[in-house]
């Protein structure tokens, strides 16, 4: 409770004078859209109202939190932007100061919010329509004749929820399959906090064909609400949970290992991230894959000289430039998306097969990883 007061404090602290010189700079440059001003500024705040029951796993939580969230959210990003650019703006005023900053900023400020419109209506159609298929090989050392040339496709953050459709989690999933990969792993953020939704998760991974075994393991977001109710929801489904264990497959051994959020559960531990206990079952001599949410694990698995790490989480921020490389998530993580050697290990990162609370993913349509594991030469 405590860090989430110390949150909320920032975030006030923050986004109040932000709202504040949004707001008013909005209604000084666009006058003649006042009502659309402020019925923006209604929407986008509403959700401070609703605040205490942002945890509450009821049916006005849910929907409150789904209808309320992403305006919130959204708008929290909007006021940001708007008003580092209105800085910019006026940083360009002031040595002129030939004219009033309203009649200097009015027209930079219409194309800035052109702009922004149509960034987010790309964003929100490259969350919801497209996916993307990246494939990959890696070379593992040691790889058994068994797992040369298998198949493993990779999901991440799917972020099931109230909004979630279930004909697009179908289309996921079929176009997983449609890839022939031997099994699939979903890293983490199954769902959108609430373990209410894993029955739709569920119902959708029913369009997989039988025959591919498919394993998921925590993420933070489970531990946001209540992991053992989503561990119980998959118990014996088609979703098979790993949680810091492991299955042989193709032999290799699939290691799931839980998300380091477990530290926040009150009092419980028994959910904590164990890759000793993930790998514990390992026969000798089989090459082990850890299979998490976050990269926070691979300094471990490099420590145990584990060959191969694939993880999510990061989203690509939602945002980036694939080409080059970059991503929003990049700005905050040293890993961020995509393939990095860092030896003993390789890390694979997904960049987000759904999208968390906004609709909206620029230049990081939602991936599914197909990842075919080939042996490594001697002087690799």
């Amino acid at each position: 409770m405590t860090r989430v007061l110390i949150f909320l404090a920032v975030v006030l602290a923050v986004f109040l004078p932000l709202n504040w010189i949004a707001c008013r700079q909005l209604l000084r440059l666009h006058s003649r859209r006042r009502r659309w001003v402020v019925l923006a500024a209604v929407a986008g705040n509403a959700m401070w109202l609703f605040l205490p029951f942002l945890r509450s796993f009821t049916t006005f939580g849910r929907v409150t939190r789904a209808v309320f969230g992403p305006l919130w959210f959204g708008w929290l990003v909007f006021v940001l932007l708007y008003s580092t650019f209105l800085l910019l703006v006026l940083v360009a005023w002031l040595p002129l100061r030939r004219r009033p900053f309203r009649e200097f900023a009015r027209l930079p400020s219409t194309v800035f919010l052109i702009a922004l419109a149509v960034a987010f209506c790309a964003g929100f159609y490259q969350a919801l329509v497209p996916l993307r298929v990246a494939r990959v090989t890696i070379r593992v050392a040691g790889l058994p004749a068994s797992a040369a040339g298998a198949r493993i496709a990779l999901l991440g953050d799917l972020h099931v929820g109230l909004f979630t459709r279930p004909s697009r989690l179908e289309q996921i999933f079929r176009a997983t399959a449609s890839l022939d990969p031997g099994v699939i792993v979903i890293a983490g953020d199954l769902l959108d906090d609430d373990p209410w939704f894993a029955p739709k998760l569920v119902r959708a991974a029913r369009a997989l064909p039988p025959a591919i075994p498919l394993y998921a393991v925590l993420g933070n977001h489970e531990m946001y609400g209540d992991p053992f109710a989503v561990i119980a929801a998959l118990r014996g489904s088609r979703v098979s949970l790993l949680v810091n264990e492991g299955v042989p497959w193709r032999g290799v051994w699939l290691a799931g290992v839980s998300d380091p959020a477990a530290s926040q559960l009150d009092g419980e531990h028994r959910l904590d991230p164990d890759l000793g206990r993930a790998l514990a079952a390992k026969p000798p001599g089989v090459v082990p894959i850890v299979i998490a949410h976050q990269a926070k694990i691979l300094e471990q698995a490099r420590a145990l000289k584990v060959p191969v790490v694939l993880t999510a989480h990061t989203h690509g921020g939602q945002f980036g430039v694939r080409p080059l490389g970059w991503s929003l998530a990049g700005v905050f993580l040293r890993y961020h998306m995509g393939l990095y050697d860092v030896p003993p290990s390789q890390l694979y990162i997904n960049t987000g097969t759904g999208y968390w609370l906004f609709p909206f993913r620029l230049g990081m349509t939602p991936e599914i990883t197909l990842i075919e594991l080939v042996p490594a030469s001697p002087l690799t």
